[in-house]
């Protein structure tokens, strides 16, 4: 799977373009503190903004990591167009295209529905104009929105900012989820290899001449190689983006929460409703791209030493035995990616950040009866 960057006049236009959606972004989310400010003590009209307000903390979070970690960013995805992590196998290259369509798709839905989202909030409040009610936007503008135009203006304005950070979101959610899923993915490349090396060095020596010992240690070495790169890929990942996926976690039981305590008062056959579970599956599935890729990348991880003893490794040279034992060693521990270098990525912890969230929806709707 290649990874493309563009030239640098493109990088600087990026770069400052990467700074115009961190201010925005920072504004709105100003005016939306203002307005839960002004309405703490209403219930219902505060639920309205603080799960907009979260989701745009964490937004900010990442994307303040994204530009001040931007080179490392650019490098972790330029590495991954190295030769080792493009084997020509064809097992190899069959699995590695699976997992460029399997991101293209992830993407592609993700950032779907958040975009669809945002498309039935702006309906919405345009059919509740054209009713003629009262339309009242959950962030602070300073001046009244009665007037036709103005109230066009802060429409397209809100449409715009929400739009742009659902998918700032999650673009920056399936980039991390693709790495993760793309060291799984070599992982399951490089067990396969360990399985058949022995096969596969010797039919190299029958071919090329070359000593049966040599061939086998070239081919071990390579894996070994392989296997570090993985792991250095993967703690780089958590390197960069622990303390936001952490984060992410902290405030994700919360928003679900604040949804929820929303959702449970609208219409099950309005837009609003229709709009509320969708931007819950959003939230639902940005949690849970990270766990289920941690996850498996943990469980790939442990499968290695399993397929380093499976070779058939019983009639190889002593010196070769040896190595295997020492790479044996090397990989009996797992990866096991985690969010802060405290939360591990597993499905056990969307469980619990799911339990969480009913807890906290639980306990706030039992002190607003």
């Amino acid at each position: 799977m290649r990874w493309r960057s563009g030239s640098a006049p493109a990088a600087r236009v990026h770069a400052g373009y990467r700074v115009a959606v961190l201010a925005v972004t920072s504004i709105y989310l100003l005016q939306e503190c203002v307005y839960a400010y002004q309405e703490r003590h209403d219930m219902t009209k505060l639920s309205r903004v603080m799960f907009l307000l979260l989701c745009h903390i964490t937004s900010i979070a990442k994307q303040i990591v994204f530009h001040t970690d931007a080179d490392r960013i650019h490098d972790m995805i330029q590495s991954l167009n190295d030769p080792i992590y493009n084997a020509s196998s064809a097992y190899a290259q069959s699995l590695l295209q699976r997992t460029a369509r399997g991101a293209r798709l992830l993407l592609g839905a993700y950032a779907g529905c958040a975009v669809l989202t945002c498309m039935l909030w702006l309906l919405f409040l345009v059919m509740h104009r054209i009713a003629g009610r009262s339309v009242e936007f959950p962030f602070w503008t300073g001046f009244h929105t009665d007037r036709p135009i103005v109230f066009v203006l802060v429409l397209l304005y809100s449409f715009y900012v929400t739009t742009l950070v659902g998918i700032a979101n999650t673009t920056m959610d399936a980039l991390m989820a693709t790495i993760l899923y793309q060291c799984q993915t070599q992982l399951r490349i490089l067990r396969n290899d360990f399985q058949s090396l022995p096969e596969e060095a010797k039919k190299v020596s029958d071919r090329t001449g070359e000593s049966y010992e040599a061939v086998l240690m070239y081919f071990l070495v390579k894996g070994f190689n392989h296997y570090k790169r993985v792991t250095e890929t993967a703690k780089l990942l958590q390197d960069i983006t622990g303390v936001t996926i952490l984060v992410q976690f902290g405030i994700g039981g919360w928003i679900l929460c604040m949804a929820a305590y929303k959702l449970v008062s609208l219409n099950i056959l309005s837009i609003e409703f229709t709009s509320m579970t969708l931007f819950i599956l959003c939230i639902l599935t940005e949690l849970f791209l990270y766990c289920y890729y941690g996850n498996e990348l943990t469980v790939e991880s442990d499968r290695i030493v399993g397929s380093v003893y499976s070779m058939q490794w019983v009639r190889t040279p002593h010196r070769f035995r040896r190595a295997v034992v020492l790479l044996m060693q090397f990989t009996r521990r797992p990866l096991r990616p985690a969010a802060g270098r405290v939360i591990p990525l597993s499905l056990d912890t969307f469980l619990k950040i799911l339990k969480s969230s009913y807890t906290f929806y639980a306990v706030l709707r039992q002190t607003n009866k």
